[in-house]
């Protein structure tokens, strides 16, 4: 008996699309956000204004891909794989190693003035990107 070609173990439930949009928006950036919005906005209560603002902009996004999901009717892997692999890939490695290199110097305990601390850790996360 042949099975149709996309069986079940190749289709993408609830919880496998859940998780995977999860990982993309949240990713590595609710790790090195936090200290930033709490240092620019001031107080607590207005940085969790701020945090729940992009919750709403980000639920807006994600409606925007169900529509997108549910409009299009074939299969779509080609467009898929070209946008994972030439927008959504390189930019999840560049916050992977921008992430890595701020705790890396945080880590070492190494105090620069800002603007060679910036330029020092983006150095480090193109050299870990360029492995």
């Amino acid at each position: 008996m042949d099975e149709p070609a996309a069986s079940r173990s190749q289709k993408m439930g609830l919880l496998g699309a859940t998780s995977y949009i999860v990982g993309n928006v949240v990713g590595s950036g609710i790790f090195i956000t936090p200290t930033d919005i709490l240092r620019t906005s001031g107080s607590m209560g207005l940085s969790l204004v701020v945090w729940i603002t992009a919750a709403c902009i980000s639920t807006l996004g994600s409606f925007c891909y169900v529509e997108l999901g549910t409009s299009i009717r074939m299969s779509g892997a080609f467009a898929f794989m070209c946008i994972g692999c030439t927008i959504n890939y390189p930019a999840t490695l560049a916050v992977q190693a921008q992430t890595f290199s701020e705790y890396l110097f945080q880590g070492i305990g190494i105090d620069m003035d800002h603007t060679s601390s910036f330029w020092a850790k983006k150095l480090v996360g193109f050299a870990l990107m360029c492995r």
